[in-house]
């Protein structure tokens, strides 16, 4: 019976780790700041995501970066984010 289990868990972890591999390293490409040109006002700026957002939407196929902070923040918070475009799929 333990050669079941054995050969059950080693089924999970062949599907398990590339797919926690993956997560992991969104997670760790998004978090801390990333330095970016301002497109409106030209000046370098640094912008942080929020990385457990980045993960689960990476989890559902998607791409979306969430800014949670901007160097040039609260003064152009209202900003369209554009600066995003620079950040790529670097992400």
């Amino acid at each position: 019976m333990w050669v079941i289990y054995t050969v059950i868990s080693y089924f999970v972890l062949a599907l398990v780790l590339p797919i926690a591999w993956s997560l992991t390293r969104v997670w760790r490409r998004t978090r801390g700041g990333h330095a970016v040109t301002c497109p409106a006002l030209g000046e370098p700026a640094v912008v942080g995501f929020a990385p457990w957002h980045a993960v689960r939407m990476h989890a559902r196929g998607d791409a979306e970066l969430r800014v949670i902070q901007c160097s040039h923040w609260p003064e152009r918070g209202d900003c369209a984010r554009e600066c995003l475009v620079q950040i790529g799929s670097a992400c």
